[in-house]
């Protein structure tokens, strides 16, 4: 045999070997991205411990999928393994520094383990990539209560709750009541309030408040407690909404589900059928999801929240055309396209 013909066949060989890494590493990566998905739809289900598994196994066979690493994190966080947490989100900035989640969601794992001056570093990082991420000002704000900076606590409070219609609309019963709560005496807090229209619905107002700020620090069966109380003394959609998710935090879907049905009753609260989407999204049952979040739309069509839910189930339902023209909506309301579709390109990954 010839020496070009050796060669030629060696050439072949290596060829060969190199084209079966290559699709071995491709059938990794495919893995690992339904692995992440199922990790993800267990926490959505409260089963932490189960999804953290599913995590490990993803990131052993992609060591690069920074959302395996973000939302391994999550579930540590929820288990209150700051520190764990922490070096999850440390591996996810390292592997996409450019996503500002990141880095938020780093500065809560900081204030979560005392840290409050390094928290508001990590906020900073997220808002100087994107000014107009509310949730890195709501949780800043959060950081510099923890400092005793109490100015410039309401400064990012009142900014995020211009930028992010969540802050606004979480529980309908005066989101800068909350945000004052802790900040000012009460009659201070009570004069930005408007509609106590008696003394029962103040009251109701209070326990409202009190439920929505233990629903945030995830003591979800206090939050009920109080949503119990407010809700005696004056149903309202935005308290039926608030119980809800408190409900579903611990896991009862069925009591959620109730709760935000009631919330829906009333035909302007559209927050109600969101919530119902994204709790039907966290389940897997995108169609549905997609309904739900129709519904809210339907109410609010201002609603951009509701679009971008929408676009991400569309994007499961492999309905991309519907999906583009949600993403478009969502960004003619204000959202950040940059981030959205990033957003959806890493749901497109997992499906």
């Amino acid at each position: 045999m010839n020496l070009g013909v050796r060669v030629h066949r060696t050439s072949l060989a290596l060829g060969l070997v190199s084209l079966t890494l290559a699709l071995f590493s491709l059938a990794c990566i495919s893995e690992a991205s339904e692995l992440n998905k199922a990790g993800v739809s267990l926490e959505g289900r409260n089963s932490l411990e189960e999804s953290i598994v599913k995590f490990d196994e993803a990131i052993r066979l992609d060591p690069r999928l920074a959302f395996a690493y973000y939302n391994r994190g999550q579930a540590y966080f929820r288990l209150g393994q700051f520190e764990a947490a922490k070096q999850d989100y440390d591996q996810a900035v390292n592997l996409d520094p450019g996503s500002i989640l990141f880095y938020t969601k780093r500065g809560d794992a900081y204030l979560a383990m005392g840290q409050p001056e390094q928290a508001v570093q990590e906020h900073n990082q997220a808002i100087s990539r994107d000014p107009q991420f509310g949730l890195a000002y709501y949780n800043r704000g959060g950081a510099y209560v923890a400092l005793g900076r109490r100015d410039e606590a309401i400064q990012d409070y009142n900014h995020a709750v211009i930028l992010d219609r969540r802050i606004r609309i979480t529980t309908n019963i005066g989101a800068r009541c909350k945000l004052y709560d802790d900040l000012y005496p009460k009659d201070v807090a009570y004069q930005d309030c408007r509609g106590f229209s008696s003394h029962a619905s103040r009251i109701a107002e209070a326990f409202g408040e009190r439920g929505f700020e233990k629903f945030e620090r995830g003591e979800y069966r206090q939050a009920i407690s109080d949503y119990d109380e407010a809700i005696r003394l004056d149903p309202d959609s935005g308290l039926y909404n608030g119980r809800g998710l408190a409900y579903q935090g611990i896991g009862k879907f069925d009591l959620a589900f109730q709760d935000f049905q009631k919330a829906a009753g009333d035909t302007e609260f559209a927050p109600a059928h969101y919530n119902r989407g994204k709790l039907l999204y966290e389940l897997g049952k995108y169609r549905f999801a997609a309904k739900e979040y129709s519904r809210a739309i339907l109410k609010d069509p201002l609603y951009a929240d509701a679009y971008t839910g929408r676009a991400m189930a569309y994007t499961f339902l492999e309905k991309d055309t519907l999906a583009k023209l949600d993403i478009d909506r969502a960004v003619e309301l204000g959202v950040e396209r940059v981030e959205l579709e990033g957003m959806i390109q890493e749901l497109e990954k997992q499906r």
